[in-house]
């Protein structure tokens, strides 16, 4: 049986691999494969292409807080100083969420095969096709 698995990423998950440079990485790796433009690559390039020309307009100091976060998992309140620097903050957040929501998820195709152990209990193991 070939099913397909539609890869759930969250804005959480895609700002989290933009800014601790997973997708660079991802790209770098890559170029040295004769991987085709699959759909994650696709997706990959369509996240830098939408966050790269916004982040480059950032602050370094407003980046080094970006890139900090979401290495260390802190909370935006450990960063802001006073209430200025929290508006600033939570606006960015909003525009860099309102960038990447509407980024279409990859598919990947897998095949399945599964064992029954109760009627509603399945274990799958996954090969990638």
């Amino acid at each position: 049986m070939s099913d397909l698995l539609v890869v759930e990423t969250s804005n959480l998950d895609i700002l989290t691999d933009y800014f601790t440079g997973r997708y660079t990485f991802y790209l770098e790796f890559i170029q040295y494969s004769d991987e085709s433009v699959t759909d994650k690559k696709r997706f990959v390039l369509e996240v830098l292409g939408k966050l790269d020309p916004f982040v480059s307009n950032m602050e370094s100091d407003l980046l080094s807080i970006y890139v900090d976060k979401y290495r260390t998992h802190k909370p935006f309140i450990f960063y802001a100083n006073n209430l200025a620097q929290q508006a600033v903050i939570n606006s960015l957040n909003k525009k860099l969420n309102r960038l990447v929501k509407d980024i279409k998820r990859p598919q990947i195709a897998f095949k399945c095969q599964s064992t029954g152990l109760l009627s509603h209990n399945v274990i799958a193991t996954q090969e990638a096709i």
